[in-house]
């Protein structure tokens, strides 16, 4: 170990406990002390954590002053004390320990974040050591070691009296004066050692690991040394049958079968290894040819691999991953589930289970109750298991109970699971349904000839954001019955339920159809419906949901009552987002009048048809990056207790990932990956969806994405009943972290990767160059809307400077906003406020490059989605507290207008143009529809509906109560609620009268939009675009796309608290009678009606906190 003058390692430790084995000579120097380890024999040095051996003791007296001339005055020392200081050793057989850190908790000042823990003290010959000071009374510190998300040895101790360490003279001021417990953590085993531990009686590796990846048939990857200082290590492949095998300190016992490993020379495996990047540097491991035959055999079992050294000591064992050689060796490419069975002409069911022992499946005649018809599968090619069915069988359910080795547990299992190819399912998804979904009961009259409406191009696409629920659940103008429901969307079944029930009145839309409709007749064209699958946290019997029955808006604004009520029974009630996946294939069931059977099926058909008829395109939010639950035991899981720890991303250790929230899929693996792309192309054939979001796309590979698009571009209207797979479009979250970050798990679909690929992404530059800051950053950090330099929140000045430091990120974040609104193109160029003028991937945003997209339909054009808080609860918090309500109605609509102006796809999560509000709720994902409502009328936004749950909001309460306790100030008018969505809806208008806002290509976009008022002199706060049309509409080979109607638009986006005038661009022609868009002008609101172009001055005025579009008409 190296230290510097500072005390700092090569491993960036710092070194200012005892030099652990270092002293300092008198000449300033400093010295390893040889011979010092916890493997030496000796005796213990007073106030060294070491054993030092006799004759190394008479090489340190004499630097330290005659220390054993004064032995016996260290002899005498004071009775057991209160420790200050625990001291945690930690040691490997294997003598790995690069890259361990140690997470803490409890009594220590040491406290540590997960993705921050403590760099060793020390690291001796014996191991790692951490020092942890210790609060006064402490009584418990818990720790484990890990290196990222590997984790290895972990326990909690219990702080007791013990002897002070007392002052060694000599030892500098490493040493603490006062008491010091020790304790031992060892490989990876759960628990603690109070005394130095006999390794020989420590189990060597664990059966609760898989650090071992067999990733072909004739290799084995693991990260261990090939050789250490005793020579070249021996490994070795153990199988038993049945799981009986055990690790003790000489290795692994109870084998069946044995093969030793030999290393191979790097390069042989360097095919291997590549296509699992995150395990570059493993060594490479031969499986004899034995072995090999017998994959087949050997997959269905325990599978171990163990390391010894030279002289034959155990050093470490572990499980196998086996998700590689199952893709090389048992995968399968026919039909799964219940299927047409062309070799007898009838049916079948069959299932991938290629490491299960044995298959039965349950054959139940009713969604719930009854006892099960048992059925033995047979197991056929490719790792499947096949039952042949009768045709009387039809509509009838079944599961499987499968049997097979599970690395959870170290055992064998035999647990009940339905089919993950479900495509129909009884209430909770407990039991799956044999269906026909060609079958007429299936489909609303008229399903197979409708066709979804037209889409020229994917810049045509719209999307507003909803929840199912949200949309009609306390909506009273549709029926009871249909609140919440699909069949809400449907305005013949609200209509008719309506006449059923009061025939005095005329059929009418609902307040939320009726808001559809409008928006849909000013351009908006795609909904976007949050979770419609499958998922696992709601009762899906409307009968087992519960409810709050207390009037809650009697409660104060900003009350604590109304979140308690919430929160006591939200894991219970009828509300959750349904990013929690269980069948993919299969429509919720809670959003179903009747959840057992085919209701569920017909219904979302018939939404998706009525919707179509009402001139949308309906988008399906889809998360294929992880599932609800994992293991044996869960009811909601189903992947895993098929093939155990195949459908999951797992950690190099064998723990399943969980940087998305909780069990990541891996759609690097064939049947993971082909589950995924069958899924989609079920969803767009079978349901006709239009286009789909990926959940954390950016956890999918790229190749997954490529997959999933051919499969759609080859469905065509004449084969799939009108499905135009062309048209479908992908889009999603592309966001890059966790084990897939920087590409090493293969090439995932995140932002700087997907440039040409025709898939959107997020923009996340948009959103926080308009608000401010980011979902991590102060909630109170301003942007360019929100009044950054220009009116500042005196909250956010701590931490965003002064005037100078809030101008010049003004200017930085004003540049991300024109990038953004340009497409976010890598190759648009921008004139930047420093002066440059640079193309968008040659400048940097958030450590990346500020534009990343190759296409304009890659650009999701977005400021709010359902994630994170609405856009009017952001402006509050952000905003000046002395802003009015009208200033805040003002900034939201310059959000929508720098959303829906900007090249690329707008998308607009629901209510934000209604100023919705979640009382400030920062993840509303499970708190009720009390917190996610939206009223259509406009009666109410929201705001001041109690303090948001504490579950995701209580931290930040003080500061949330100060704002809700201002809700009467704060909440907007109706008249403002109303202004806002007749502007967007304008805007939509201005969107959808010009191709140019709609630019398609990218050299259009580079060609025909341009920025003025940048660079360092800028009129800060202000941004003006102007898109030119073609000359002729002849001319699009040399000057771009040609607009019948105008020669140019201008749109200038004012988010200063006061009036601009801007000058005319330079390319606008004397006489160029420019003017207010008409549909702008045709609003009625008086501040956008003060927008004016001065021909005479060549001037454009603009209203604070205003965006108007001038126009130059074409001559005719």
């Amino acid at each position: 170990m190296l230290l510097s003058k500072e005390g700092v390692c090569k491993y960036n430790c710092h070194s200012n406990i005892p030099f652990a084995g270092f002293l300092r000579n008198p000449f300033g120097a400093i010295r390893r002390l040889r011979g010092i380890g916890l493997d030496k024999p000796g005796f213990p040095l007073p106030g060294l954590t070491q054993w030092i051996s006799p004759r190394k003791l008479n090489d340190m007296a004499a630097p330290v002053g005659g220390l054993l001339a004064r032995s016996s005055a260290l002899q005498a020392s004071p009775g057991p004390q209160a420790p200050s200081i625990l001291r945690i050793h930690y040691v490997r057989k294997d003598h790995n320990y690069k890259g361990w850190g140690l997470h803490t908790w409890g009594d220590t000042t040491s406290c540590t974040q997960w993705q921050q823990p403590l760099k060793p003290t020390s690291l001796t010959a014996a191991g790692l050591v951490w020092e942890l000071p210790l609060k006064p009374g402490a009584r418990r510190v818990g720790a484990l070691v890990h290196k990222g998300e590997q984790k290895a040895a972990t326990g909690e101790v219990d702080i007791h009296a013990c002897m002070p360490a007392g002052e060694t003279p000599g030892i500098g001021n490493g040493i603490s004066s006062g008491a010091v417990q020790e304790v031992w953590l060892v490989g990876s085993e759960h628990r603690t050692f109070a005394s130095k531990p006999d390794l020989s009686q420590v189990p060597a590796g664990s059966l609760n690991k898989q650090a071992g990846h067999w990733v072909s048939p004739g290799f084995v990857l693991w990260r261990q040394a090939a050789e250490d200082a005793l020579g070249p290590r021996t490994f070795r492949l153990h199988f038993h049958s049945r799981g009986y095998m055990w690790i003790n300190g000489a290795g692994v016992q109870g084998e069946e079968a044995t093969w030793e490993l030999t290393v191979a020379a790097p390069p042989a495996a360097a095919a291997v290894a590549k296509r699992f990047p995150h395990l570059f540097g493993t060594t490479p491991l031969v499986v004899p040819q034995e072995a090999v035959d017998r994959i087949s055999e050997l997959v269905c079992g325990q599978l171990l691999v163990s390391v010894h050294d030279a002289a034959g000591e155990a050093l470490d064992a572990t499980g196998l991953q086996i998700q590689g050689v199952l893709d090389e060796t048992l995968t399968y490419d026919g039909p799964l589930g219940d299927h047409l069975n062309p070799a007898s002409g009838g049916n079948a069911i069959t299932l991938w289970a290629p490491t299960a022992t044995d298959v039965k499946l349950l054959h139940y005649r009713a969604p719930r109750g009854g006892n099960p018809e048992v059925f033995q599968m047979t197991r056929g090619s490719g790792g499947t298991w096949t039952l042949l069915r009768p045709d009387d069988w039809l509509w009838s359910y079944y599961t499987y109970r499968v049997t097979n080795y599970c690395p959870w547990t170290a055992r064998f299992e035999t647990v009940e699971v339905t089919d993950p190819y479900s495509r129909g399912l009884a209430a909770d998804g407990v039991r799956t349904q044999i269906v026909d979904l060609s079958d007429p009961a299936t489909m609303p009259m008229g399903w197979l000839d409708h066709e979804a409406p037209h889409l020229a191009q994917w810049t045509d696409i719209s999307v507003y954001e909803l929840h199912v629920r949200d949309f009609s659940a306390t909506d009273e103008t549709v029926p009871e019955a249909l609140r919440g429901k699909y069949l809400a969307f449907c305005p013949d079944r609200v209509a008719g339920a309506q006449s059923t029930q009061d025939r005095s009145t005329p059929p009418r839309l609902s307040a939320g159809l009726a808001h559809l409709s409008a928006l849909q007749s000013a351009g908006l064209n795609h909904l976007h419906l949050l979770p419609t699958y499958d998922f696992a946290t709601v009762p899906e019997r409307t009968e087992e949901q519960l409810r709050v029955e207390e009037d809650l808006s009697i409660y104060p604004p900003d009350s604590t009552e109304q979140q308690a009520k919430v929160l006591a029974i939200a894991d219970h009630d009828g509300f959750n987002w349904g990013y929690d996946p269980v069948h993919y294939g299969v429509p919720e069931g809670s959003y179903a009048t009747d959840p057992d059977g085919i209701a569920r099926i017909r219904e979302f058909r018939e939404m998706v048809q009525a919707l179509h008829v009402q001139g949308w395109r309906v988008v399906q939010d889809v998360v294929y990056n992880h599932t609800f639950a994992s293991g044996p035991s869960s009811r909601y899981s189903v992947l895993d207790k098929i093939v155990p720890g195949y459908f999951h991303r797992r950690h190099e250790d064998g723990a399943i990932c969980d940087s998305t929230c909780c069990n990541n899929t891996a759609t690097e693996h064939v049947m993971c990956e082909r589950l995924v792309v069958e899924d989609i192309t079920h969803w767009a054939k079978n349901y006709k969806v239009d286009g789909f979001r990926f959940d954390i796309m950016g956890h999918l590979m790229l190749s997954t994405m490529s997959k999933i698009r051919a499969s759609l571009d080859s469905l065509t209207p004449e084969k799939d009943h009108g499905v135009r797979g062309r048209s479908i479009y992908l889009y999603g979250e592309a966001w890059d972290f966790g084990e897939v970050a920087g590409n090493q798990r293969g090439r995932n679909a995140a932002q700087m990767n997907l440039a040409g690929t025709r898939l959107g992404a997020f923009n996340d530059r948009l959103r926080d160059g308009a608000l401010g800051g980011g979902p991590f950053a102060p909630p109170q950090f301003q942007g360019l809307v929100t009044g950054l330099h220009l009116a500042p929140n005196p909250a956010a000045q701590p931490v965003q400077g002064g005037p100078e430091d809030q101008r010049a990120e003004l200017l930085v974040l004003t540049d991300w906003v024109r990038s953004a609104m340009a497409g976010n193109l890598r190759v648009y160029p921008l004139h930047l406020c420093d002066g440059t003028t640079r193309s968008g991937e040659e400048v940097l945003a958030h450590g990346l490059p500020l534009a990343y997209g190759g296409l304009p339909c890659e650009h999701v054009a977005f400021i709010g989605c359902h994630d994170n808080k609405t856009i009017f609860d952001q402006i509050v918090e952000k905003a000046s507290i002395n802003e009015s309500s009208e200033e805040r109605m003002r900034m939201a609509v310059l959000c929508l207008a720098l959303i829906t102006l900007s090249q690329g796809v707008p998308f607009v999560h629901a209510g934000d143009d209604l100023l919705r509000s979640k009382s400030l709720d920062r993840d509303s994902y499970n708190s009720g529809d009390w917190f996610n409502r939206i009223d259509w009328t406009a009666n109410t936004n929201g705001f001041g509906s109690g303090l948001p749950v504490a579950t995701k909001n209580g931290g930040a309460w003080s500061y949330m109560g100060a704002l809700l306790s201002q809700a009467d100030r704060i909440r907007p008018s109706r008249e403002q609620m109303l202004t806002t969505t007749r502007i967007f809806q304008a805007l939509l208008r201005v969107r959808y009268s010009s191709p140019l806002f709609r630019l398609a290509a990218t050299a259009n976009v580079v060609r025909q939009v341009f920025f003025h008022n940048t660079g360092p002199d800028q009129n800060p706060g202000v941004i003006v675009m102007e898109v030119v049309s073609a000359p002729y509409e002849e001319a699009e080979a040399i000057h771009g796309l040609y607009d019948p109607v105008y020669d140019r638009l201008i749109a200038v986006f004012n988010c200063a608290p006061y009036a601009n005038d801007m000058p005319y661009p330079a390319s606008v022609p004397q006489g160029g009678n420019l003017k207010l868009h008409p549909e702008l002008a045709a609003v009625g609101d008086s501040r956008l009606s003060a927008a004016v172009a001065d021909d005479v001055n060549r001037t454009l005025r603009v209203p604070a906190r205003t965006a108007a579009v001038f126009v130059q008409q074409r001559r005719r």
